[in-house]
């Protein structure tokens, strides 16, 4: 069976949600024991690549649950001869709840227990090669060797906030850093060239594998005027929270902008640029070329407004091909 870490930011209960969703499972194929979820249904290392980067996964095992002690010791040592060889080197984390077993004796047992079992085997708590997971509830234990880690952050929550997208790297960033907070995401483009537009169209596509897709949504505005013309007038509509991941060359723009936008916010504004290459590159989208008015805004041009029409896409994963069909009314 697959094990699920929970990162332990937000809910245990939306991580479960979530992932039971995305997996197209059964409610009764998940449980809960300790900081983990036990999902019993499927392939674990299907379970992996589906899940595996789900806002609020720590890291995903394969494995089984015990029972006491006894089940514990016994259960690490078959696990650990089909995962460990001569020389390799491991580690064991644990985690403990009304239990008998505190994670202090669990991993003591544990490595003892490996060590005497797996000829050549050591301990390395910094390097490991292979990272044994264990989480006991009362009487209830699961234990397994993970296959991958997970992005962390905050499993979706339900609240929603809307991100200005323009098909960049930053904005992207943004919306990516956005549902590892925990928010339901809205990605809203102003037109401006098919390329951007297909930019955000893979960004969606992306962003819809890794998450619940239930909790996408992509916005598209296309009319007249400048395409911060045309945000200015959906901020002005929009009631919700928005945010901009722009860089004021006017110190003085923040204070501005919060005066005349109350719902939008720039929370990108303080990340390194190295930073921002660094979670882009982790999406694995292609790269655009950069323009000199990348990145900039100005009250007149969101305060300029403009009539729009809207198309929305959403809720749905779907690849970048059928993204742009769907908007494009090509379907």
């Amino acid at each position: 069976m697959a094990i699920v870490g929970w990162s332990g930011s937000g809910q245990f209960k939306d991580l479960e949600r979530t992932a039971v969703a995305k997996l197209g499972a059964r409610p009764k194929d998940a449980s809960r024991v300790g900081d983990s979820l036990v999902v019993s249904a499927g392939d674990p290392v299907d379970v992996s690549r589906r899940i595996g980067l789900l806002p609020g996964v720590s890291w995903v095992a394969v494995g089984q649950t015990f029972e006491g002690e006894g089940g514990y010791l016994k259960s690490l040592v078959a696990l650990a001869e089909r995962y460990l060889s001569k020389g390799k080197t491991f580690r064991i984390s644990a985690h403990a709840a009304g239990s008998g077993m505190s994670a202090g004796d669990l991993v003591l047992a544990g490595n003892s227990e490996i060590l005497s079992s797996v000829t050549g085997s050591k301990v390395d708590e910094r390097n490991a090669q292979v990272r044994f997971r264990v989480g006991v509830e009362g009487k209830r234990g699961v234990l397994g060797a993970e296959i991958r880690g997970g992005p962390g952050g905050t499993p979706t929550g339900g609240a929603r906030v809307s991100c200005l997208v323009s098909g960049g790297e930053r904005s992207a960033c943004m919306a990516w850093m956005s549902a590892l907070s925990g928010f339901s995401i809205r990605l809203v483009h102003a037109w401006s060239d098919d390329a951007t537009f297909r930019q955000v169209a893979k960004l969606y596509a992306e962003l819809s594998y890794r998450m619940d897709a239930r909790s996408l949504e992509l916005v598209v505005l296309r009319g007249k005027g400048s395409p911060w013309s045309l945000l200015g007038r959906w901020l002005r509509e929009e009631p919700g929270a928005a945010f901009a991941a722009v860089k004021p060359r006017d110190p003085n723009l923040m204070v501005k902008l919060s005066e005349k936008f109350p719902n939008l916010s720039l929370p990108m504004v303080l990340v390194q640029d190295d930073a921002v290459s660094s979670v882009y590159s982790s999406l694995g989208l292609p790269r655009m070329p950069k323009r000199a008015s990348d990145g900039e805004i100005s009250i007149e041009a969101l305060q300029a407004g403009g009539e729009y029409s809207v198309k929305r896409f959403g809720g749905t994963q779907a690849d970048q091909n059928a993204v742009i069909d769907a908007v494009t009314g090509r379907v």
